[in-house]
This record gives C-alpha cells, structure tokens and sequence, in this order.
C-alpha cells in the first residue's frame, strides 16, 4: 500500500548525490550485478560517500544481506513496491533478509518479505547504526517485520508493515529510531513493541487492525508517540507496562477492542491532548501500581469506563474531558488512588465518577454533569476526598455513597440534579462539609438505612422536597449547616432514625422547619429555625426527641407543634415570634418541657388540647394576658399549667439561671453553649432574630460568646461566683487539649481566652466592689485576669484593630485592678509598691497607644484611670503600705489627691463632651 507522504523520487535522490557511484542490479543479467548481494560485495567497506544500487524489478531471494556504510538500495523507477513488478527481496533460510550495523545505508522504495521458516529471525535487524528504510513494504514475515536493537537509531518513513506473523516494530535494548509517516497493520503480534530502555519518536503513524496492542511498551522504555492514528486493533491502542515511561501526545485512538490506553506494572507515562474514543472496552485504564500524568485529554464514547483505576494505581488526571461514554466517565476500585482535578466528565450512562473497593483517590475541582446515572457514587468502602466540584443536572442522585462507603466531601456543589443531590445509605459513613447543594428533585441531602454521615457547614437549599431528609435508623450528626429557602421540610428525621443535630441554620421553609416523626428520636441543640410557612418544628408519631437551647421563631404558624402520642424533652429553647401559639400540643402527645422561653406568639404562649398532656416545669412565658397559657379544657387546667411556669417573662429567668448554667455546662454533651433570653427589643424589624441575637450566637459553636454573656447576666444580678465558675469551664474548651481545637483554630482559640480572661478582670472588680469591704484574694485574681488578657492581646499576630481595641482595653483593667491591688496594701506575688509600678507601666503603653485620631471619650478612659491610681497611691500611702521618703507623709498624701482631681476634671471634661452629663461615665467621673 503506497503512501502519498512517501519520500521523494529516487531521480531527485540522484542528482543531489552527485558524487555518488551508481551500480545496476537486473535479475535478467542485462545489468552490472545479477544480484544484490554481489553489488554489496563490490561496494567499500567503509566508504565516506554514497554507493547506490539501483535494483531493477523482481523476486530476490538472496541470503543474508549484510549492509555497508553509506549503501543505499533503490529499485528503479518502475519497480516501486506498489507497481506491476517491484523490488522483492526475500530470505532464504533462518536468516533476516537485511542486517544493519552501519550509517549511512539507505532502503528505498523495496519490498521486504521473510518466507520461512516460522520462528525465522526478524526480516529486518538493525544492531547498531542509522539505517533508513524509506517507502518499503513490509510483510509476510513469519515473525517481526523489523527489529531494532543495540543503540541503534535508524529511521522509517513511509513504509508499510503489515501480515506479520509477528510483531510489525520490535524496538529493543537501547535503540532510539524515528519511525513516521508509516502504516502498520493487521499483524499477528503488535503492532509496534517497545522494549528494554528503548527510546524514539514515533510520529504521524496509522497503526490498525492488529491481533495485540497496536502499540505496546514494556521495560523502560520511553518512546515519543505524537500525532499517530492507532485503531481497529483487536487488543488495546496503547498497552504500557513495567517502567515505561512513554510521551503520548495528540494521538487519535479509537474503535479498538479493548482500552484505548492501558498502563499496568509500575509505567509512568505522559499521555496528553490525546483523543481516546469509541472504544469496544474503557478509554484509558490504570492499574497494578502504576503512575502516570494524564492532560488535556479528550475520552468519549467508550463502552466501558472512559477512566479506570484499580489495583493500587495512583496517576494524575488533570483538565481532561470524559464524555458521552456508555459505561461510567471515572472509575476507581481495588485500592486505586490518585489525583483526579479539574476534569470535566460529561454525559456518561453510568455514574460520572464511580469510587469502591477501598479506593482512596483525590478528585478535586472535576465538573461532572448531565450523566443517565449517578453524578458520583462511592461504595464498597472507598474513601476518597472529593473537593471543589460542581456537580450538577445528573439524572440520578448527584452523589451517592453506600456499602460503608466512608468519604470525605468539601467544598462542592450539588445542583440541579433530577434525582437527590446527596444520597447516604447502607451503613456509609464519611464527612460532608461546606457544600452546596440547591435544587435536587427528590431532596438535597438523603440519609437512609443506616448511614451514619457527618454534615457540616454546608449549605442546603431550594429543594422541592425538602433540605435535608433523615430516615431508616440513620445516626448522622448534622452541625452548623444553613438550610433554607426547601419547598419541603428543612430536616426531615423519620423512621426511628436518631441523629445529633447541632448549631445550624434553618430558615424560609415553604413547609416546615423541622420535622421529627414516625419513632424517630435524636438530639437537637442551639439551632436556628425561623420563617417557616407551616411549624418550625413538627414532633409526631410516637417521635422522641431531644431539644436544648434551639431558637424556633418568626414562623407563620405555631412555633412547636406536638402531635399523634408524640413525646420527647425539650429544655433551654426561645420560642418567639410566631404567628399562632408558640408551643401547640394535640393529640394524645404528652411531652416535657422545662425552662424554655416562649414569647410572643400570636395566638399564645402554650396551647394544649383535651388530649394531650405532659410535663411544664420552670418554662418563661410571656405574660400576654389570656393569651399566655390556653387549655382545651377547663380552667383547672390552665391554672394547673400556670402554677408550673413563671407567670412573666425575662423577670423570671434570672431565679433558674445559676441552676440552668450549672446544670447544662457539667452535662454530658451539654457543655458547649448555653442559651438565654434578655428583654426583647420588640420595636426591631428583626423580631425573633433580634430576640435570639441578644440571646447568644446561635450560628455555629461559639462557647465563649455565649458563656460571657450569660456570665455577664449572672454578674448583673449579682451572682459573681457562678460566673467566674463559668467562664472559666468555658476557657477549658478553646484550651489546646479542648474539643475545639480542630475546628476553632489556634487563632482565634487564642483570642477567646483572651477575652475571657479579660471579662473576668471586669467581672472580679465589680464582685470586689460589691462586697461590703474591697477582698483581697477578689482583687488578687482580678489582677491577675486582667495581666494575662493584656499578655495575650500583645501576643497575637498579626495585630488588627480589633486586637488593638481589645489590647487598650485590657491595660485599662490592668491599671484599675493593680492600682485597686495597690491601695489594698498588695496582694499574692505583688506588694503594694510592686503593684503601683505594674499599673504605671500598662498606663505608660496606653499612653503611648494614643493616636490623633484616638476619639476623645478613650483618651478620658485614660484620664481617669490615672485618676483612680493616684488616688489610690494616696490611699496606700496614706496607710502605710507605700513608704515616703524625706517627705512628710500628709504633704505626699494631698499632692497625689490633687493629681486625682486634675486627671478625674479633664475625664469629666471630655466625658461631658462625648456622651453629656448625665451619662454614666460621666457621672462616675464625679463620684470619684
């Protein structure tokens, strides 16, 4: 078969090599040789310039031809291989036809064959040298067409090599030729074999139809392959092996039988901008530890897997396209890992990304669409990391993970799908955290049959049956997930299912904003359910839930509804703000309902019918006149309900507070928020919002927040010991051995007990203020708060404006406590002299802290703080605790107080200015 890119005429061949000695080869005798091999006998050796032999038509069967340097054999003009009569040379015996160990020497144009017998030598052995083989035919060899070896670095070009018995190419050793333009097909063997630690460019080749591989590469070898049409093979296109470690680079591979591209053993090949496409089995196939980095490819239509990993593969996927296949797009099993990113798998029949048997790859920023299956299912196992995917408009689940599958999901989204977004199932596991999934048919989030997943911080909304559905005996820990704007149910818990709901964000269900039904239990704590269209929370069918410290408001219906033998306890929650009764009970339910706070409700605090029942012990409720408790039955009842709730709201809640702190900071599993209700601002168009953020930050896990304010509530009403109690079990959370450490951070970790510890410098002042005389070991430990706050602060990097703000403020406690420490006569580690001088040193860093910008009520803070120091240096003086020297200890006493007096007039001054007379700073400007 003759290619149109041959080489040029042998004619033009002439007349550059103008120098060259011309013989003539005719079988007919008619001219200088009868045969080829007496032309080479009767060429030189070793010759500098070029010997032609130009070979008329015809059968040679000669033997062995051993080439010379600088030999080229030509057939005539009219003896092309493809003409009527062209040059055939053919081996008589075991013998090659042609031998090369020389450069220089040429082949054109010639037709090689290699009778028998079977198991013969290659037709063609290159040991050693550069011979070119130009616009041959290579064929019926009853073994390889041409065999490269030694370091050999010969060229073919144009040549076709087919019905071999064997191999076409057979490159060994350490040979390095350039083979382009060439045909190879329909061999026995492949098509070309690479072998040893062969090398070469193999350029622009159509490789077809032969019985293996059409390219197969094994020991180390590492051929460039570029811009070749490998297809119709009845094995595979590419089949690299051992260490190989191959270019493949913008090859056409297609319709073979099996892999487009098969990389086994520990290969490592470079496969880019290659187009793998219609084949019988998968695209590309990775397995048995092999490596290898895959760019830029595009792998469509394959019957089977477009990508398969498996048996401990570990390659490198990157900006690929897999497409339009009739199996899965990526599939991995049987340990294979890897790195899988920025592909786009598109339109599969099967799952997009399909992860089992222990697979533990990464895929990350790979955008999967539009598949007949599944998005990404994980089984059997697997435990892969998926991050920054877009995955969206899959006819199934957008990801599936079953079979105690145990994955780890972030960052990704999930949308469109027209089946579920997630779907967990069959005893899987695994973390789901911060993705995004909006707008999944059949639920964002599934959890069935025993899953067991963690769920946080993601963001589930707009799903037309709802957020997040829970059923079939599931455990799942859901935490700190935004869940709105569902058509139905933002959490749904059926069927027995018992999951630990923790710290997140309902909001704008068309339906419900929780619901908890059919046996279903669980444990729900410091959510945020609110503008909900039916009821917040939904508790029916024998469900037994726990609730803790959840807000549930600014709902359009009730804001806990309880029916159908509905039981459960539900302590420390706000219920406000909702437009019919805040707490509804019907129907045989009879739950337990202590200390919560329910407040405003449109139709009434708590309702209960003639049927239900229950346990109301410490609730706050809103004193809205009739409306504040509503019975089905008789007045007894409501005046039974009365009697076992506050009659009033927040007045009431400062007599349980001590109790309720206490009791859910030692709490198993309770010791991680505590929730209050302060007066509302009910003039704030935030309604229910504004009530909860008074309350505490009810978005996430914030334990020091909400502990210094309820600590803050307990000072206020005078309960000093209770709060530096919890304050300081709160420190040991956000310590490094707390169980926040993994997910606060070490800076912000820092931050908080710096704030605690600066609270508790305040909160230990007012105490020691409030005792009928100044404590000594209250004023030591106040000290010491505020010191360590202020060592803290000046610690952080990088230093902010909030950690400046909070820095200032802790010198300000520094110089009140120490000074106050001071005029005690010292206390601890510091003597009253000791103490003077650490509060003249934080007030010196204060000073030098003030900048033109410094706003005139701060620069007061200062003023009078240096105030209270001079003073009470005039008072320890005065008892002796601080020694005058040469200086009588009255005259010292009085110019310290007039000090006082100056620095407490410009405070007053500018406090006067800032916030006006009446204010409490200023008014404690004149006190002092």
């Amino acid at each position: 078969m003759s290619d149109p890119m041959a080489s040029p005429e042998p004619e033009e061949k002439m007349d550059i090599d103008a120098d060259a000695k011309t013989v003539t080869v005719s079988l007919l005798g008619d001219k200088d040789y009868p045969s080829i091999g007496d032309a080479l006998r009767a060429a030189p050796s070793d010759s500098s310039t070029v010997f032609r032999i130009i070979v008329a038509g015809g059968l040679y069967e000669e033997g062995l031809l051993e080439l010379k340097s600088n030999v080229h054999i030509i057939a005539a003009p009219d003896a092309a291989p493809t003409s009527d009569n062209p040059v055939i040379i053919a081996a008589c015996g075991d013998h090659p036809s042609i031998c090369s160990r020389v450069t220089g020497a040429v082949l054109r144009d010639i037709r090689i064959e290699h009778p028998g017998p079977f198991g013969s030598m290659a037709s063609v052995v290159i040991e050693a040298g550069n011979l070119r083989l130009e616009n041959c035919i290579l064929t019926g060899s009853v073994t390889i067409a041409v065999l490269m070896c030694g370091a050999a670095t010969p060229v073919l070009q144009g040549c076709e090599v087919y019905l071999c018995c064997g191999d076409g190419i057979k490159v060994a050793d350490k040979s390095c030729p350039t083979v382009s333009k060439c045909t190879i097909h329909d061999n026995d063997g492949f098509g070309i074999f690479c072998t040893g630690s062969s090398g070469g460019l193999f350029e622009e080749n159509e490789i077809y139809g032969n019985s293996n591989a059409g390219v197969a590469a094994r020991g180390s070898s590492s051929g460039h392959f570029k811009k070749n049409n490998v297809y119709d093979g009845k094995q595979g296109g590419f089949w690299l092996e051992e260490d190989a470690s191959c270019l493949l680079e913008e090859n056409d591979i297609y319709q073979n039988q099996k892999s487009g591209i098969q990389v086994g053993g520990h290969a490592q090949p470079l496969v880019m901008r290659n187009i793998v496409r219609d084949g019988m089995k998968g695209g590309i196939v990775v397995h048995d530890r092999a490596t290898g980095t895959f760019l830029q490819n595009e792998i469509m239509r394959n019957t089977m897997a477009g990508v398969g990993g498996t048996d401990s593969a570990c390659p490198l996927f990157h900006s690929n396209i897999v497409k339009d296949g009739r199996g899965g797009g990526i599939v991995l099993h049987e340990n294979c890992r890897g790195i899988f990113e920025k592909n786009q798998v598109i339109g599969n029949t099967h799952a997009g990304i399909g992860l089992k048997g222990v697979s533990n790859a990464l895929l990350d920023g790979n955008y999967i669409s539009d598949g007949s299956g599944y998005g990404v299912w994980v089984q059997e196992h697997a435990v892969s990391t998926l991050q920054n995917n877009v995955i969206e408009r899959n006819l199934r689940a957008g990801v599936v993970v079953t079979d105690s599958a145990n994955p780890t999901m972030s960052n990704n989204i999930v949308r469109d799908g027209k089946h579920a977004g997630l779907l967990i199932r069959h005893n899987a596991t695994g973390r789901f955290r911060q993705n995004t999934l909006a707008h999944n048919a059949h639920g964002n989030i599934v959890l069935l049959e025993q899953a067991s997943s963690e769920l946080v911080a993601n963001i589930v909304s707009h799903g037309p049956l709802g957020g997040i559905i829970i059923r079939g005996t599931t455990t799942a820990t859901v935490r700190g997930n935004t869940i709105c704007h569902n058509e139905g149910a933002n959490i749904a818990v059926l069927d027995s299912s018992n999951p630990i709901c923790d710290g997140n964000v309902l909001t704008n269900s068309a339906g419900r904003g929780l619901v908890i039904m059919d046996k279903a239990k669980g444990t729900y704590r410091f959510n945020m359910i609110r503008n909900s269209e039916l009821a917040g929370v939904y508790v029916g069918r024998q469900s037994d839930p726990d609730m803790i410290a959840n807000c549930v408001c600014d709902g359009k219906s009730a804001g806990i509804l309880f029916e159908d033998d509905a039981t459960g306890r539900f302590t420390h929650n706000i219920v406000c703000a909702n437009q019919n009764e805040g707490v509804a009970v019907h129907g045989r339910a009879h739950p337990t309902l202590e200390c919560n706070v329910v407040m405003q409700g449109g139709h009434g605090g708590i309702w209960l019918d003639e049927n239900a029942g229950g346990t109301f012990r410490g609730n706050v409720v809103e004193d809205s006149g009739t409306n504040a408790y509503r019975c089905g039955t008789t007045s007894a009842n409501e005046w039974r309900l009365a009697e076992r709730n506050a009659n009033t709201a927040p007045a009431a809640l400062s007599e349980v507070l001590a109790e309720w702190a206490e009791e859910k900071m030692r709490a198993p599993g309770g010791n991680r928020k505590v929730i209050l209700v302060q007066n509302p601002d009910t003039s704030s168009e935030q309604g229910g919002v504004a009530m909860a953020t008074q309350c505490s930050e009810l978005l996430g896990l914030d334990p020091s927040r909400s502990c210094m304010l309820v600590a803050r509530f307990l000072g206020d009403a005078g309960q000093f010991q209770d709060a530096e109690e919890l304050i300081q079990l709160a420190k040991t959370f956000v310590g490094d051995s707390g169980p926040f450490k993994a997910e606060m951070g070490s800076v912000l970790r820092v931050q908080q007990r710096g704030d605690m510890s600066l609270h508790c410098a305040e909160l230990l002042n007012k105490w020691a203020a409030a005792s009928p005389e100044y404590n000594t070991d209250l004023m030591t430990r106040a000290a010491e708060y505020a010191r360590e706050a202020a060592e803290v602060f000046a610690s952080m990097q990088p230093q902010d404006v909030q950690t400046l703000e909070s820095f200032a403020f802790s010198l300000y406690w520094v110089v009140l406590n120490f000074a106050t420490l001071c005029r005690l006569g010292g206390g601890g580690q510091w003597t009253a002299n000791q103490a003077c001088a650490v509060a003249a040193e934080a007030l010196a860093v204060a000073h030098s802290m003030v900048t033109p910008h410094t706003p005139p009520h701060r620069t007061a803070e200062l003023y009078f703080v240096e105030g209270v120091l001079y003073y009470c240096k005039a008072e320890a003086t005065a008892a002796g605790y601080i020694q005058v020297e040469g200086e009588v200890v009255d005259a010292a006493v009085k110019v310290l107080l007039e000090s006082a007096l100056k620095e407490m007039k410009v405070a007053y001054k500018q406090w006067c200015e800032a916030y006006g007379e009446k204010h409490l700073q200023t008014v404690k400007a004149i006190t002092m």
